[in-house]
């Protein structure tokens, strides 16, 4: 519900006082008056908000039943209750006349005045709330027509004779003046009558397009636009229009000879309508609902699975068991249907956010005397709602930004040799995991002395300060609040606000943004957010500390060391620990000590290595567990508080609970601070030699003890019963996940078999594919990032692809597509059975 308001209208102040004592219980502000006159223009200006007047009757100004009648004027009907200490019966009747709900006789009671007022006003309220739900379900339904409008305008621009243009414009036009006349608005749908006239001129060829039209054009489309968000915020429905509608006047507009005939043009452009499915405006605030029921239904399936693995295990071979396991298996395929489907109804087109850009740059280029080419890449790209309201913010700044700052004037471009035509261009792609969105301009670059120089004169930073920043730190100067190179503020820029709106907004979605400048050259800004996931299910490693299971989000994971086979790589540094990796020293922290009380104690432990925009640091853990896409739980809003370390929590096992970490919170709580890590991570962007190029488990196996998997090809790390192994021919399969699971060893041939050597064995479960197959190793040990690229030179074994070098050590990378093509005669040299069969049931 909105906010409404009650307005109290008497000469003496101290029964105002007591209207607002009174009255404020019900919840709703109370606004009070001691001139009618002025009480008159704010009910005129707020009609729409305000559901009860009360207001005395002999005022000097002007009395009750004056105000009443010039609000009835205004057409304002709004529930009007009179306070006065005497009325006759010519008083009476003048108050039917003027329909005024009551007269309320002094003196009165609180409990009176309520019980008077609130039946009238509760109704009014209902009839506000129709209206306005009514009203704002046109302005939502339609608002999409202004975005169109806006791009049939440049669209004109560009080719003033297309007729079919024309018509489109002039019917979205009709449908918003109908549709406006419906609910109930006058002068939204007589101004959008008279911006239809114009058009309707242009169409029947009375006026050729030019760019007087186009202007005018644009004009109306903002005072729409203007009253639209009026509107929507429920501030007014009507509005002063006889200045708006002079900008349609045709004698002000000079006409021209049209070129042809318009029945011609008509048969030479008309196009194809193009037939659109329906669509049905729908909040994303419900969407999130359906997506977290989902993930309710996701975390009953898991709950259920793992009991239901148990029972089969008591109970192996019970055909209803198998029919149940098949059915949560379907179960959960709609399931993940259901995600996939909700999370496309929240996306919305890349070329719906570049729409208004080409109005932007119109705009600007004009103003500023520039000749700038707009060139926009990726328009089909769909992005997560969340993702969209922050580009179309952004890259409004961006533009705007780079034709005031970035590219040259014509008279400019042409003495340094340029085209005098300077270029924005705007591209976005998918990128692993991240939407990339890059912003290009080919005008002066970056001055970076400039930067500095600003910098200094506003105090910001210090000379020694500045000397000791990186290039890239340099450049980003201009996100800090209130920075700008700007010689005076102009409406485009100059503030010193947009840039540093640009990085907040951007950083509010877990995003990055940098900057590639060269003097002279141009510069281009590269924005990096990670592709929302399904909102609540994330990729976790499952680690112990002492008998309790949490989780870390393993996009934040840089590796896992294993400390009993590397305790010379931790040092003790004044009051804690570091762990030494690739020449650096990282910090570690151990939080038993802070949760269960006990003494550090690095033996027999791990390091998870942890590494982000902002933070880089490592957790000491008992054990480390599986991956697993974890359901995301929230904490109570009680337990929401910057002292507590847990993003959410998570069901594990039968229903027990694990929590997530906040690894922002933690590194926060133990006191980590990296105030640099930014500027690596933008020096990183610059030095190929030091990014990451690859992702692996490090495993030993009987014939290979240095060898490593790629990260991107593993599915699950598991641990099998060898008594539970069957075989098809030579080949030996495992029931896993309601399948048939084909089983390799690489090495069985020369030092025999694992399967028979140990009861439990460990297995990493690779996926190609779709395809799933499980390779038992001896020992699986830690994640590592490799900083080379795989040298395939050394490689003389068929399944190895070839060496990495990580952490002083040389491993030897398996090749996991040559596992998948050849398993089988690892096992024979003849072949058993077909290699798909299997597949098809380990699917």
């Amino acid at each position: 519900m909105r906010d409404y308001k009650i307005v109290c209208v008497d000469d003496e102040e101290i029964i105002l006082e007591i209207y607002k004592s009174s009255l404020e219980e019900i919840g709703h502000e109370v606004v009070t008056f001691s001139n009618p006159e002025k009480a008159l223009k704010y009910i005129i200006e707020n009609k729409t908000s305000i559901i009860t007047i009360i207001s005395d009757y002999k005022m000097p100004e002007m009395n009750g039943l004056e105000l009443r009648e010039g609000i009835i004027q205004n057409n304002i009907f709004i529930p009007f209750f009179m306070v006065t200490g005497y009325y006759n019966k010519e008083m009476a009747v003048k108050g039917m006349e003027l329909k005024i709900s009551k007269f309320i006789q002094k003196p009165f009671a609180q409990e009176t005045l309520i019980e008077q007022i609130q039946v009238d006003f509760e109704r009014y309220m209902g009839q506000l709330e129709e209206e306005y739900e009514m009203i704002s379900s046109f302005v939502d339904e339609s608002s999409p027509m202004l975005d169109e409008i806006e791009e049939l305008i440049l669209q004109l621009e560009d080719s003033p004779n297309d007729v079919e243009c024309l018509n489109t414009y002039f019917r979205l036009l009709h449908t918003i003046k109908g549709t406006a006349s419906c609910v109930g608005l006058v002068t939204l749908p007589e101004f959008a009558h008279h911006y239809e006239d114009l058009v309707g001129n242009l169409k029947h060829g009375g006026i050729q397009v030019n760019n007087e039209i186009i202007d005018i054009l644009l004009k109306g489309l903002d005072v729409l636009r203007r009253m639209y968000s009026d509107i929507s915020k429920g501030e007014r429905y009507e509005f002063e229009i006889a200045d708006d509608i002079k900008i349609f006047n045709l004698e002000n507009i000079k006409k021209e000879d049209v070129e042809e005939d318009h029945q011609d043009k008509n048969e030479k452009l008309a196009k194809e309508k193009k037939v659109e499915d329906e669509k049905l405006g729908i909040q994303v605030s419900l969407l999130d609902e359906f997506m977290e029921l989902s993930g309710e239904i996701t975390v009953l399936r898991n709950m259920v699975l793992k009991s239901v693995s148990k029972i089969e295990g008591k109970y192996e071979g019970d055909k209803d068991i198998d029919v149940l396991t098949d059915s949560l298996d379907e179960m959960h395929k709609v399931s993940s249907q259901l995600q996939n489907q909700i999370s496309e109804m929240r996306k919305v087109t890349i070329s719906g956010i570049y729409r208004p850009l080409k109005r932007v740059v119109r705009d600007a280029s004009k103003k500023l005397s520039k000749d700038v080419d707009l060139i926009l890449e990726g328009e089909e790209l769909r992005v997560d709602t969340s993702v969209g309201k922050v580009l179309s913010n952004a890259l409004v700044h961006l533009v705007r930004n780079g034709i005031d700052h970035g590219i040259e004037t014509v008279s400019k471009r042409e003495e340094i040799g340029k085209d005098k035509t300077g270029t924005l261009k705007i591209s976005t792609y998918l990128e692993g995991e991240n939407i990339i969105v890059r912003v290009k301009d080919d005008g002066n670059g970056i001055d970076k002395k400039r930067l500095i120089e600003k910098a200094i004169e506003k105090e910001l930073y210090t000379k020694e300060d500045l000397d000791k920043m990186s290039s890239q730190k340099i450049l980003g100067l201009i996100f800090d609040s209130g920075f700008s190179t700007a010689s005076a503020v102009t409406d485009i820029s100059g503030r010193g606000v947009g840039m540093d709106m640009v990085k907040s907004s951007v950083e509010s979605i877990n995003g990055k943004i940098n900057i590639d400048s060269r003097l002279g050259e141009g510069t281009t800004f590269n924005i990096s957010i990670p592709i929302p996931r399904s909102v609540l299910i994330i990729k976790s490693l499952m680690i112990s500390l002492g008998q309790e299971q949490f989780a870390i989000p393993l996009d934040d994971i840089s590796e896992v060391v294993d400390v009993e086979k590397s305790k010379d790589l931790i040092e003790e540094l004044g009051d804690g620990y570091v762990i030494r990796l690739h020449d650096e020293l990282i910090p570690i922290v151990d939080l038993r000590k802070d949760f269960y009380g006990q003494e550090e104690c690095h033996e027999g432990c791990s390091v998870i290595v942890l590494k982000n925009e902002q933070f880089h640091y490592g957790i000491v853990v008992d054990d480390v567990h599986d991956i697993e896409e974890i359901v995301v739980k929230k904490l109570v809003k009680k337990l929401q508080s910057d002292d507590v370390l847990f993003l959410g929590a998570t069901l594990i096992g039968d229903g027990e609970m694990a929590l997530i970490f906040d690894l922002e919170k933690i590194a926060s709580y133990v006191g980590i601070s990296i105030n640099d890590v930014e500027s690596d991570f933008a020096d990183d962007l610059e030095s190929t030699d030091m990014s990451i190029t690859g992702e692996y488990v490090q495993v030993h196996m009987q014939g290979i003890p240095n060898a490593c998997i790629p990260l991107d090809s593993i599915d699950r790390l598991e641990e099998f019963h060898s008594s539970k192994i069957t075989y098809s021919g030579n080949i030996p399969i495992y029931r896993y996940r309601d399948n048939f699971l084909p089983l390799v060893e690489l090495d069985q041939k020369t030092h025999g078999s694992l399967i028979r050597k140990q009861d439990i064995l460990k297995v990493v479960v690779l996926n190609n594919d779709d395809k799933k197959i499980g390779l038992i190793v001896s020992e699986i040990n830690d994640i590592l990032n490799s900083y080379e690229n795989v040298d395939e030179l050394f490689s003389n074994n068929e399944e190895i692809q070839g060496t990495v070098y990580i952490n002083e050590n040389t491993l030897n990378v398996l090749d996991t597509d040559y596992i998948f093509k050849n398993y089988k005669e690892m096992y024979t040299d003849e072949p058993i059975i077909d290699n798909d069969d299997i597949f098809d049931e380990a699917a």
